[in-house]
């Protein structure tokens, strides 16, 4: 795990900081520990589910280029899955 060198001061009212510091202490962490799992989680995710990414010219050449690939031959596990019916699919039918 990384050094920890850098420091977040929050505002947060009476009622925030009674209800984190509870969620902390069932969970057997410190307050600190646990806004910090719970807030990077929250950051990631938002970042992961963006519409629009800024990339520079090298990694815009670099993905055209892997999209305009041929496609390589799929395992033979996958073959079945994308050839197996959906799931709940009638069977009998």
């Amino acid at each position: 795990m990384a050094t920890k060198t850098e420091r977040l001061n929050l505002r947060l009212s009476t009622e925030q900081d009674t209800v984190l510091r509870r969620a902390a202490q069932a969970r057997g962490e410190s307050t600190s520990d646990y806004v910090l799992r719970h807030a990077v989680a929250a950051a990631e995710t938002d970042l992961a589910d963006r519409r629009v990414f800024v990339v520079d010219d090298n990694a815009w050449a670099e993905l055209n280029e892997l999209l305009s690939a041929a496609p390589s031959d799929l395992p033979g596990a996958m073959k079945a899955l994308l050839s197996a019916p959906p799931a709940g699919a009638d069977r009998t039918a």
